[in-house]
Parts: structure tokens; sequence; C-alpha cells
């Protein structure tokens, strides 16, 4: 406990220390240390709730915009009415909870968390460089997450061992957080709670690291950056998780169609490294060959699993059926995981406490009208950021580009995983959410739509602003 104590006062130090001009200049090492730290790292109040690391970075940050009176935007922030929405029928759906307590806690950590990052940032946020400078401590984050996973490769040993036993988060009655499965080996997990979860801010996380090689000149961030999106790549493919791989391959080719400046060059080079390695190395194309071959195996655990989502996605739309109630309301927020839901798989009946797919997890804790709630703003953030990449000039609009295809790739994502909030990348998420929606107010205005002759000057612009 006296580690985590010592983190979570080093987190409060370094957000109080970044603040002392203005909040803003703390917005960085505030996303750097929501995506890096585990959920190993809190602290438990028996009966009440935790407090971990993105907890206290998140009220350390809200005291010092309380504190400062800091009020850098006044105008109306967009998604509020949605949010409100969402709150007001996640509270009636806690009321009708099978756990009150259980989604009590959840309406705090899996709503109110979220829509308080995303107020003190939209209002906080003044610039260009300041969306700049977080997403390249989230890149960095990540960038150390995959030196973690390096050593649980080749040394067998996870950074999560630092922490108290009783914390870990297991898949092996509580032995090791060291994540190994019958058929596929040791999969990488890092500082997230599963390898899916951290193949899942892998996916969000090259194409933002590619934008910003495509966009900075120091060469030591760049040296950085290209590091870093070499584990990145490496590390994707020690999770072993085809959700990932395919949403990693979707957004690249969003990326070369919608981006159109370097990137198209560093993914055309990120293709024929990839034919190279797998020609030198035929182990890694019989490993994606096995793994392909055993996802078409209903026999097998890897294949089964595509099965199970099937089966899955039937029983929650029959258990909100059979209750008009329950239909409208859900059973409330985290009783999937706390609970379980009897589903009927291979003939047989088990009860299942995980649901690997956090849209069908919508529709069975708030009912159909807190799906097409949750649903509707999701959806509008894609709209924000869509808008604004057609309406900004060139290369402006590529930032708002290139989050968009970040976040449609985590939303895709939601089909195979319960990732909305369990785990950082969630709270990425929301950053991305916030960003998009600060780039249309902070990007340069008074610039005609360019002309190709004039893109290139302005690309340059772009780049030192951004430096």
């Amino acid at each position: 406990m006296i580690l985590i104590l010592c983190l979570h006062l080093i987190i409060v130090f370094s957000l109080v220390s970044a603040s002392r001009r203005r909040v803003e200049d703390a917005l960085p090492i505030f996303s750097f240390f929501l995506v890096l730290m585990p959920l190993e790292s809190r602290l438990v109040i028996p009966g009440l709730f935790d407090v971990n690391t993105m907890r206290v970075s998140l009220l350390t940050l809200l005291i010092l915009y309380l504190r400062r009176g800091e009020r850098e935007n006044h105008d109306a922030i967009p998604l509020k009415g949605l949010m409100l929405l969402h709150i007001g029928w996640t509270i009636c759906s806690t009321f009708y909870s099978l756990s009150v307590a259980t989604s009590a806690k959840q309406l705090i950590s899996q709503v109110l968390e979220y829509y308080l990052l995303y107020f003190l940032l939209v209002r906080t946020i003044t610039s260009v460089r300041t969306i700049h400078r977080i997403v390249f401590a989230m890149m960095m984050a990540i960038g150390v997450c995959c030196l973690f996973s390096l050593l649980e490769v080749y040394a067998t040993w996870s950074i999560l061992r630092i922490f108290p036993q009783k914390l870990w988060i297991t898949y092996n009655g509580g032995i090791d957080p060291i994540y190994i499965e019958w058929g596929r080996g040791l999969r990488v997990r890092s500082t997230f709670p599963h390898p899916i979860l951290f193949g899942d801010a892998l996916a969000m996380s090259i194409p933002l690291t590619l934008y910003l090689l495509s966009v900075w000149e120091r060469q030591y961030q760049r040296i950085l950056l290209w590091m870093s999106l070499g584990l990145m790549f490496w590390a994707i493919y020690k999770t072993s998780s085809r959700g990932p791989w395919i949403a990693t391959g979707m957004c690249s080719m969003l990326l070369f169609v919608l981006i159109r400046n370097e990137i198209r060059k560093y993914l055309l080079a990120i293709v024929v490294v990839t034919v190279v390695a797998l020609l030198a190395r035929p182990g890694i194309w019989s490993t994606i060959a096995g793994l392909y071959s055993a996802s078409t195996d209903p026999t097998s655990p890897v294949g089964s699993s595509y099965l199970y989502r099937d089966a899955l996605n039937q029983a929650v739309r029959n258990a909100v059926d059979k209750d008009p109630t329950r239909a409208l309301l859900g059973y409330g927020l985290g009783t999937f995981r706390e609970l379980g839901l009897d589903i009927t798989f291979f003939n047989s009946v088990h009860r299942w406490f995980t649901c690997d797919n956090n849209w069908a997890a919508f529709l069975y804790e708030t009912g159909y009208v807190g799906l097409m709630i949750i649903g509707a703003l999701l959806a509008r953030t894609l709209i924000i950021a869509f808008k604004n990449y057609r309406h900004l000039p060139a290369p402006d609009n590529y930032l708002s580009g290139v989050i968009f295809i970040a976040l449609g790739g985590f939303y895709f994502l939601l089909l195979s995983v319960a990732g909305y909030s369990w785990g950082q990348q969630g709270y990425m998420a929301w950053i991305l959410i916030s960003l998009v929606v600060s780039h249309s107010r902070v990007a340069p205005e008074g610039f005609e739509e360019s002309e190709d002759d004039d893109v290139e000057e302005s690309q340059s612009h772009y780049e030192l602003h951004a430096a």
C-alpha cells in the first residue's frame, strides 16, 4: 500500500507543479497517467469504492480548475444535452437495478467520471498545441506500456507484480498476472486488465502516432515516436487478439484514403517492412495462419469464442425482452459482471460473467432506451469529428480526421469486448472525444480553402504551430 500511496502523491505533485502557470499545462501529464496506470494501482475502501490513480488524477485536476478559477471557454458545451439525458436514464436504471450498490458505483466510474473528464478538457483547452501535447503524452504512455510487454515476453515478468497480490486481475486463480492461454500461449497485457484491451488501445494509438510523425519536426520527439510505433506493432502482434488486428488494418486503410500527407508514405513503408518480416520470419505467418485456422474451427477454444458472442447476443435480447420494464431500463450498470447471465452454449446452459460485446452490455444494463442514448452520444462524436475534417482547410483538418478514424476503430472493437468502462482505453476514447470537440474551436481561423500549390506552405505553418 505504501507504493500505491507514493504513486498517488507523485501524480498529485506532478499535476500541481505542471499547472503553476495555468491548468491547461497539466493536461498532457494528466493524460499520460490516465493511460499508463493500471487498475491495480488503487486503495480499497471496504464497502464504498476504490481510490485508483484515475480518480486521484481527475479529482486533482478538478480542484486545480476550481481553485484557479480559470474559465478560458465560455461557449456552450457540445453533447451536454445527450450527456444529461444519459445520466438521468442511468440513474433511473440504477434505482431499478438488480444490485443498486453495484450500479451506483458504475454510475460514478462509467458515466460521471467520463463526463467530468470531458467537461474539464473542453473548458480548459485553448490551442492546437495543447491538443498535440496531449496526444503525444498518451502515445508515450502507450510506448512505456509496450516496454513493459517486452518484459512479459522475454523475462516472463509482469510490471503488475509490484502491486499487492490481492489487487491483481488474473486469469489463473490469482497465481500470476501473466496471461497464458491454451492454444495461443503468452499474450501480453502490460498494465491493461486483458490482452484484448491492450490491443484495443494499440489499435487506437497507431493512427495517432502516424499523425504526429507527419506534423512534428523536432528530432528527439520523432525518434521517440518511431520507436514507440515499432513497439506498438510488435505488441499488437503479441496480444494475439484478432479484433485489434482487424481494427488496425481498417484504420490504416482509412488513413491512406483520408489523410493526404506523409502518412501515406509511412503506411507504404510499413507494408514493405511487414512483407519483409513475414518472408524473413515464416513463424510469424504460421502464427497468424494458425490463429485464423483455429478461429474457423468451432471445436477449438479460439473458434468457439465467435459462437459464444452469437449466443451472448441472443441471451441478452431474450433477457431484456421478457419484461417490459427491463426492456426500458435494463438490469443496472455493472450487473452482468457482478451477477452473470445464463447463456445456452453448445446445447448446455452455463452462467457467464463476461459480456464480450459492449453494445450488448449497454442493452442488458440500461435497456433499449439506454442503448439508443449512448449510441446517439457516441455517434454524435463521430459526426463532429467528420464535420471538422470536411470543413477545416487542409492540413488543419487532418487532426480531426485521424481522431475520427481512431474513435471509429474503438467503437468497432466494442463488438468483441466490454472495453468501454474496463481499462484505460475508455479514458483514452473520452480524451479523444474532448480533443475533437475542442479542435473545431481552437483550430486556426481565417484560412481559405487551400489550392494544391498552397498545401505545402500551410503544412509548414501547421508543423511550426504544433512544435
